[in-house]
Formats: structure tokens, C-alpha cells, sequence
């Protein structure tokens, strides 16, 4: 059958978020620091690993923008070091989020890949996370009009890798499973959501990591979105 879809994560295929955290937490702790000078940053550091992972699922689909989950975050890093400051904690979220945005990167190959996939497919974006976020870094780097559908979790209360947020973005194209490729890094989120919802899957592995116990696997690795652009020929000789 005849590809006539393209899907797209967002976070780690199309933009590399990889130099964003580090920075973003020592602004924030610097905020905390001005307030309460004896606090260390280890100890913020730890902290800030800590509540990452306890709001993991809250940043999946959250109701919640994500102005407020960050402010969330920054009030119990805080509450984990003996603060009760709501008022430190949206300043310090502040500081944290205009860091994160500043080291946000568009992957080189972004622009050329795209300019060349326009016209000939249907072009989608299937993402997990909060819908202010998420439509703020596609707006930043001017992606908003590349896509339709723009499918976000935070929007439709449904997160990657739950087949329903797949089937929803092929209806929202109008396309068949069958008809349609997507494009991610994530072998949880992306690879598993994609076969089970009947996709083709394309494995975007820049670290060329193994990939292992993953059944069905996806139907193309590649470490370079370039490689998209030679999909037709690759599905011939499968």
C-alpha cells in the first residue's frame, strides 16, 4: 500500500533537547540560592532528579500547563529541602524554563528534510506533553505550518504509548494505519505505540544504541533523518 503519511515526534527526533537540563537547573538553583544562601547545589540537583521522576506521568498528560507542572516542580525541590515558598518556586521555575528554551536546538538535518518530504506526504505530530509547552517549541522554530495534524497528549488526555493517540492522529489525517510511517526515538513511547496501533515505524537512533526484547521491532533504524528521503526505496526492497 501506498505511503501517503509521515508522523513526527517532537522532543529528541526533530529537537534536541539534550544540552537543555543541565543549565536549567543550576538557574533555578541560583534563584533559590539569592533567597537561601546555605542551600548547596548538590543537594538541589538531587532534589530536582527526584521530583523529575515522581511528576513523570504528570507531564505525559497532564490537564495541567506546563507553566504551572514547572511551578509545581520547583515547589517541591523546594519542600524536599525544608522551604515552603510558592512565590521562590514560579521564580525559580521562571529562570529554569527561559534557560531550557535558550539551549533548545532544531536537529540540523530538520529544515532539508522536511522541504523535501512537503507536497509528497501528509506530515503529523504525535507528542507527549503539556500543550503550551509543546505548541511554544513548535512555534519557536516557525514548525507549526509544516504539520496537520499537531497532536499533543496534554490536549486529548491521552499519552504515547497508548495505541488511542495514534489512532486518533491517522483519523485526524484521514489515513489508514497501513498509509502511514512514524518517525521517533523513544523504543517505549514510540516503537510499541506504533505496532500496536498498526503503523510503520521508523527508529530514529543518533546514539546508535542496541535495541533489545522489542517484538515487533520497528521496520527502519536510521541515525539520520536524511534517511527518510530514501523510505520509498527502502520499502521496495523489503
Amino acid at each position: 500500500m501506498r505511503l501517503r503519511a509521515i508522523f513526527f515526534d517532537l522532543d529528541e527526533t526533530l529537537l534536541d533537547t539534550s544540552g537543555c537540563r543541565p543549565p536549567a537547573v543550576e538557574a533555578s538553583f541560583r534563584v533559590a540560592a539569592r533567597a537561601y544562601p546555605w542551600l548547596e547545589f548538590e543537594a538541589w540537583r538531587r532534589a530536582s532528579e527526584e521530583v523529575k521522576a515522581e511528576m513523570h506521568d504528570l507531564w505525559l498528560n497532564s490537564p495541567n500547563s506546563g507553566a504551572e507542572l514547572l511551578r509545581e516542580g520547583s515547589y517541591r525541590i523546594l519542600k524536599k529541602l525544608g522551604i515552603d515558598d510558592r512565590e521562590l518556586a514560579a521564580q525559580a521555575s521562571q529562570a529554569y524554563y527561559q534557560t531550557w528554551v535558550s539551549h533548545l536546538k532544531l536537529f540540523s538535518e530538520v529544515p532539508e528534510v522536511l522541504a523535501a518530504l512537503r507536497g509528497q506526504y501528509r506530515l503529523g505530530i504525535i507528542s507527549n506533553g503539556p500543550s503550551d509547552l509543546q505548541r511554544y517549541k513548535l512555534k519557536l522554530f516557525d514548525l507549526e505550518r509544516e504539520f496537520d495534524p499537531i497532536v499533543i497528549s496534554g490536549e486529548i488526555g491521552v499519552a504515547k504509548p497508548d495505541q488511542k493517540i495514534f489512532r486518533y492522529a491517522l483519523e485526524r489525517a484521514g489515513v489508514s494505519p497501513e498509509e502511514a510511517l512514524y518517525v521517533g526515538d523513544s523504543p517505549v513511547y514510540d516503537i510499541v505505540g506504533a505496532k500496536g496501533a498498526g503503523m510503520m515505524m521508523a527508529w530514529v537512533n543518533r546514539a546508535k544504541t542496541p535495541l533489545e526484547n522489542l517484538d515487533p521491532g520497528p521496520d527502519y533504524t536510521m541515525n539520520d533523518l536524511r534517511e527518510l528521503l530514501e523510505i520509498e526505496s527502502r520499502k521496495a526492497q523489503k
